[in-house]
């Protein structure tokens, strides 16, 4: 199981280990998020740093924080410690702050372009997605085969989806939105590469089946289906 981070409120100690106190068998792998904002509280429950690589059979995990000027030795982590993922039939990055978002926060283009220039220079690893949250909406964008998908739907409430279209100052808000969109600013950056998002609380499960990887998103109200994604490698 992967979590993209704000496992808390406000990062007090006892609501990480209630929340922690009937947990599965499964293995587990936590991100930060900005909720989870005492570190060493986090750490403490979690035995994990901000950055940091896990390896589970054939599948490696990189786990990055990037906000609160953090983004610096993130991606200095992720170059410096891509050659344990060499090996890695399959390869996932999991960052709370998202790399393209419709949701309230918008896209961070500095991040975005740091992401984008580290996936673009390591072709020799097989990564096949990257996971985040902190945007309270399930997002899909695809770049160049490469799955992004934001799903910090966990806690809190949900953020409408956020378009680009636009009348004077006020931007246009929606429970859905499909298709590519128009860049219009740095909040928009990556809009091109949009699939769908919904505004509703969703997990998202990754199956491997031959040569293809199928992702799918399912409604956590109903569990039912409510879009797939296949990636074939």
């Amino acid at each position: 199981m992967l979590h993209s981070g704000d496992n808390c409120e406000d990062g007090d100690l006892s609501e990480l280990t209630t929340g922690f106190a009937n947990w599965p068998t499964k293995p587990m792998l936590f991100a930060t998020g900005n909720h989870d904002y005492d570190f060493n509280n986090f750490a403490h429950v979690t035995e994990r740093p901000l950055h940091y690589y896990q390896q589970i059979r054939n599948i490696g995990v990189f786990v990055i924080y990037t906000l609160n000027g953090q983004d610096v030795d993130a991606f200095n982590f992720l170059k410096d410690n891509a050659h344990l993922a060499l090996d890695s039939e399959h390869v996932f990055i999991i960052s709370h702050q998202p790399t393209y978002t419709t949701g309230e926060h918008g896209s961070n283009k500095t991040l975005s372009v740091q992401m984008e220039k580290f996936i673009d220079t390591h072709q020799n690893l097989n990564i096949r997605a990257v996971f985040s949250g902190h945007s309270h909406v399930f997002a899909a964008f695809k770049r160049k085969d490469l799955f992004y998908f934001v799903n910090g739907v966990g806690g809190g409430a949900l953020d409408k989806v956020h378009s680009e279209k636009k009348m004077g100052e006020r931007v246009w808000i929606t429970e859905e939105l499909h298709g590519g969109l128009v860049e219009v600013n740095d909040q928009s950056y990556g809009y091109q590469h949009h699939l769908d998002s919904y505004s509703k609380y969703t997990r998202t499960e990754v199956q491997f089946e031959g040569n293809t990887i199928v992702y799918t998103i399912r409604d956590l109200d109903t569990n039912e289906v409510v879009q797939t994604y296949e990636q074939t490698f």
